[in-house]
């Protein structure tokens, strides 16, 4: 890359990305080249009703001729004179190539993510459009959520960060960005679940292994380091009342009791998610779900809802609650409140577990619990289909269902995330 000029090694970018016309789905809209109005209809570009190239999200063309020039490499639209693009790029986002600012060209890893960083514009798999990234270090990543289609990033959520590059002046220029607190060998899921159970380092591998795979799904997408930074951590004690764990309602910290604690990863190493055991009555057994961190966490998570939301909760256990008293009423020896079963009827129990018929709190805390692994995810999805979509939303539409001063904050991070492939769509499928 020259040192005199901004101009990018056109070749770096030629390989780093791969082109895929029959994937990718470029913008719509019109270039203007020096007063000749071209059509550009999801990325293929028109003169007269002749297809004359395509046109990517990043800015690059392909396969031109005719007034664009005869070239079937990739092209930066800058290095065509007078050409502009205005129109919106395939999420329906207002777009104009190029921007009125000229940014670096260079390589990014972003949270280790090779892209490549062509005028400001951040270019991703099949030049996808992904976002800018200014002289002065600030990334903003491309969201159609957001008011004008970026969304800076702060230190809340911005990822690891290293450029290698040349400013637009020109100037050879390295630039790195760290998360305060993070191990740089760990991801940022592990790294946010490290943060949030304390003394992680003091756990066993099982233990480890344990609260990892419970809670892995809540830190990728975002939502755990929300509930950490506006409710509370967890960590091991000694709940003397006997729980397996306890959400203090002042501070929202979760404590473990240490016994029940290995005794639910016991459980968990050889039944699964879910068992069914005895509880010493005569004919009868309760389901019960290993889970108690996520466990703990719904509680957590109870927090940060609209109340809208928790109403809807509370409509819904009550009303399976009612139909539950109906079918499997307790027996008269039984002093507890979990919903027991004969054997028979397990299967055609109304609670995914037996403590969520406790309480609304501690039903919606079992479902949040279920809902944290694949093998209890599709359980509930069959026995609870209202709260699986209010989880599935928590995640995929937050703004729908958490309180609006955490909007922004989320939206932030989930851009960030997904940028840095750590929140991807295949999330509720592993």
């Amino acid at each position: 890359m020259p040192e005199s000029t901004g101009h990018i090694n056109l070749d770096a970018i030629v390989t780093s990305q791969p082109v895929d016309l029959k994937q990718s789905q470029g913008p719509s809209g019109f270039i203007d080249l020096a007063g000749t109005m071209l059509v550009v209809d999801y990325g293929r570009i028109y003169q007269e009703g002749t297809p004359i190239g395509f046109l990517f999200e990043d800015g690059f063309l392909k396969d031109t001729t005719g007034p664009l020039g005869i070239s079937d490499k990739p092209r930066p639209i800058e290095d065509i004179p007078d050409c502009v693009f205005r129109g919106i790029d395939s999420h329906g986002v207002n777009l104009v190539l190029p921007g009125a600012r000229r940014g670096p060209n260079g390589v990014l890893q972003y949270n280790g993510v090779r892209l490549d960083i062509v005028h400001g514009r951040i270019a991703g798999l099949n030049h996808v459009y992904c976002g800018e990234f200014d002289d002065d270090g600030v990334l903003s990543v491309r969201d159609p959520l957001a008011e004008d289609g970026l969304r800076v990033l702060t230190e809340n959520s911005q990822l690891t960060t290293l450029f290698e590059g040349h400013r637009s002046n020109g100037e050879a220029w390295r630039h790195e960005y760290t998360r305060p607190l993070y191990r740089k060998d760990r991801t940022y899921t592990i790294n946010e679940i490290i943060r949030y159970f304390q003394g992680f380092d003091s756990l066993t591998t099982a233990q480890k292994k344990y609260v990892i795979d419970t809670m892995a799904v809540w830190s990728a997408c975002g939502i755990l380091q929300l509930v950490r930074k506006s409710e509370g951590d967890a960590s091991l004690g000694n709940v003397r009342h006997g729980a397996a764990g306890v959400t203090g309602v002042r501070t929202g910290n979760v404590t473990l009791d240490r016994e029940e604690f290995e005794r639910e990863i016991e459980l968990y190493g050889k039944y699964g998610a879910l068992a069914v055991v005895s509880k010493g009555i005569k004919d009868f057994t309760e389901v019960r779900l290993n889970l108690v961190v996520a466990h703990e966490f719904g509680h957590q998570l109870e927090f940060v809802l609209t109340q809208a939301a928790q109403e809807k909760i509370t409509d819904i256990f009550d009303a399976r609650r009612r139909a539950c008293d109906k079918q499997h009423p307790l027996p008269n020896n039984y002093n507890g409140y979990s919903e027991l079963l004969t054997p028979p009827q397990v299967m055609e129990r109304h609670f995914l577990s037996g403590y969520a018929r406790t309480s609304m709190h501690e039903f919606w805390a079992e479902c949040v619990a279920a809902f944290s692994v694949k093998e209890s995810r599709d359980k509930l999805k069959e026995l609870e289909p209202g709260i699986y979509k209010l989880l599935e939303d928590i995640i995929l539409s937050p703004t729908s269902i958490l309180r609006r001063t955490l909007h922004d904050t989320i939206l932030e991070l989930q851009a960030s995330l997904r940028l840095g492939r750590e929140f991807n769509n295949d999330i509720l499928s592993r």
